[in-house]
């Protein structure tokens, strides 16, 4: 059979599965499908990780992987017991979540990522860096931080979600006030793809965190990017952030809260390609 143009071979698909330490891990990426278990590498730019927040899953990076896979190679995934990987359960610690990072992505051979973590993401990206510091070509620190105070009432209700005892709930405050109701309703959706026994286990897990002391250790070229309207802890992270490691960069977005990267994806992208355009 004879094809005329290409336009007749099917589209190609953005995800797939590998597995990871024993769970059935699900990828999210850009480029043409490859064999199983070999990620698209079209040899362009730095390969970009991303690294998602408590509950969330790697499709709420799917504006940012349209946009920087035009010039990178960007490649997120579904922590274990999120979206739609395996496991019902959180790996419950930022050690065991960047152990698992660190295992994928020699599972996939990837070349020296930038790390690109949001929220809880971004703790599991600095643990990486200071563990491996000869292997983390970047950090870029998204809505993120060293620490999270105050969380026991909020794993409190998250617990009492999960055991049917309460109702889960929409937070409008971390988003902007500017932020267009339909945004908030893709970040509410997706949030949904994830039980909450897994969500429970992310607060355990960042509640648990703290590595503010050994943010000067950190030798990786960073971003620190925050949305105008961030909640007051997390504006304070990002200030912390920005003066305890050792040349890190700022970008200041308007018009995002929290979840910046899809409230403001053109903008973070934007400061994204700056920041990779001076790594070389």
């Amino acid at each position: 059979m004879t094809w005329e143009s290409t336009d007749r071979y099917p589209a190609p698909v953005a995800h797939k599965y590998s597995r990871i330490d024993g769970v059935a891990t699900f990828l999210h990426h850009r480029g043409p499908t490859t064999l199983p278990e070999v990620v698209p590498d079209r040899g362009q730019g730095e390969r970009i990780l991303c690294l998602h927040g408590a509950g969330g899953n790697g499709a709420v990076f799917d504006p940012l992987l349209d946009l920087l896979g035009e010039r990178h190679e960007p490649l997120a995934f579904d922590q274990p017991g999120h979206g739609r990987s395996g496991s019902f359960d959180s790996l419950g610690s930022i050690d065991r979540m960047a152990a698992f990072t660190r295992a994928l992505w020699e599972k996939l051979a990837l070349r020296a990522p930038v790390l690109l973590g949001h929220s809880m993401g971004g703790a599991v990206a600095l643990q990486l860096a200071l563990d491996h510091p000869d292997e983390v070509r970047g950090l870029v620190l998204v809505g993120a931080g060293a620490r999270f105070d105050d969380t026991e009432e909020g794993a409190e209700f998250v617990r009492k979600v999960s055991e049917g005892k309460a109702r889960r709930r929409f937070e409008k405050e971390i988003y902007s006030p500017q932020t267009a109701p339909e945004i908030m309703q893709r970040g509410f959706l997706e949030s949904l793809k994830t039980d909450p026994r897994a969500l429970y286990g992310d607060m355990l897990a960042i509640g648990d965190c703290d590595l503010v002391s050994r943010l000067g250790d950190i030798v990786a070229p960073t971003l620190v990017v925050v949305g105008e309207d961030e909640v007051p802890r997390m504006r304070e992270q990002a200030e912390l952030l920005t003066a305890s490691i050792p040349g890190a960069q700022r970008v200041d977005v308007p018009a995002a809260g929290h979840q910046i990267h899809l409230e403001q994806p053109a903008a973070v992208a934007a400061a994204i390609e700056d920041f990779l355009g001076g790594l070389s």
